[in-house]
């Protein structure tokens, strides 16, 4: 009885927004953000910021963001570093939330790492964060709060 308890909450809970690695050992950060935005634009604002509209560049190094996949309720793609050296993958999967938007988030290594020193928080904040914590928009200033599921190094951009 307790094991099936078990199996019907591991098959009820909430989807990952995990993007995987074939790295074995690899560093990613899994978190979510509720905002006061909506979706819509939430999401607008992430897109302009990838596609550097309105002069945005990455804070974190100068990076480039790339789209794999756009729907109304997710995100996904790729990051790469300045310097050309490494790419990360992230996701986002959206969700209305009265007004707001609940936002889940993942971003991973893929090459092996244990410590990235903040890299995959940042591909993720770096896309939403606001003047409140030093950021520049491409258009639209979001209020939001942070929370990590597995995100051990989650330093601001």
């Amino acid at each position: 009885m307790k094991f099936t308890a078990a199996i019907l909450a591991l098959t009820t809970a909430t989807v990952s927004a995990c993007p995987g690695s074939s790295a074995f050992f690899h560093a990613k950060c899994e978190m979510e953000a509720s905002f006061t935005d909506s979706c819509e634009t939430v999401q607008t604002e992430m897109i302009a910021r990838a596609n550097g509209e309105n002069g945005w560049v990455d804070p974190h190094n100068g990076g480039t963001y790339s789209f794999t996949s756009t729907t109304s309720t997710d995100i996904a793609g790729t990051r790469t570093t300045g310097d050309g050296k490494y790419t990360d993958k992230y996701d986002f999967h959206f969700e209305a939330d009265g007004s707001g938007c609940k936002v889940s988030a993942c971003s991973e290594s893929q090459v092996n790492s244990v410590l990235d020193y903040s890299t995959n928080y940042c591909n993720l904040h770096s896309l939403y964060c606001s003047s409140a914590d030093g950021c520049p928009s491409a258009g639209t200033d979001l209020t939001y709060k942070e929370s990590f599921n597995s995100c051990s190094q989650h330093d601001d951009v």
